[in-house]
């Protein structure tokens, strides 16, 4: 009499710990997936900071290089793009709880910049522009 009880017992407690397990394994997979989404968010922002940082980079050079005064002004939005971006790249690699923040002003500037360089004919702005809009809307989104 004791052994079918046992066992019936011992079948229970299996399958009890079965539906627990995959619970556990469907929530584990969802909590996955979300932290993915989340860190999939991060890399596409800070590569797109990256680019823009690189472009205002090349597009300071340049501009600085035709030694026209016109161009203060997009010189002075590149730094300022370049220190915006480089630091919400910077605050997204180390997750912070900032970041956010430091995105919505980076967006600003670089559609300041942007605004800037679209003024003028050239490639480097022109290709500055295009890249720190991409920037404005990846770091608008986080």
């Amino acid at each position: 009499m004791k052994t079918p009880i046992f066992l019936l017992a011992s079948f229970g407690f299996l399958t009890m710990l079965v539906a627990i397990k995959s619970t556990y394994v469907n929530f584990s997979k969802f909590e996955y997936n979300k932290v993915q989404l989340e860190s999939d968010k991060y890399k596409v922002c800070i590569d797109a900071c990256n680019a823009c940082v690189a472009s205002c980079k090349k597009c300071e050079s340049m501009c600085l290089k035709e030694k026209d005064a016109k161009m203060n002004q997009c010189i002075q939005l590149c730094r300022e793009t370049i220190a915006a971006c480089t630091a919400a790249s910077q605050l997204m690699t180390l997750k912070s709880a900032n970041s956010k923040e430091i995105c919505a002003v980076a967006a600003k500037i670089c559609d300041r910049c942007a605004t800037e360089c679209e003024k003028f004919s050239s490639a480097h702005c022109k290709e500055c522009a295009t890249l720190c809009r991409k920037a404005a809307k990846m770091c608008r989104e986080m």
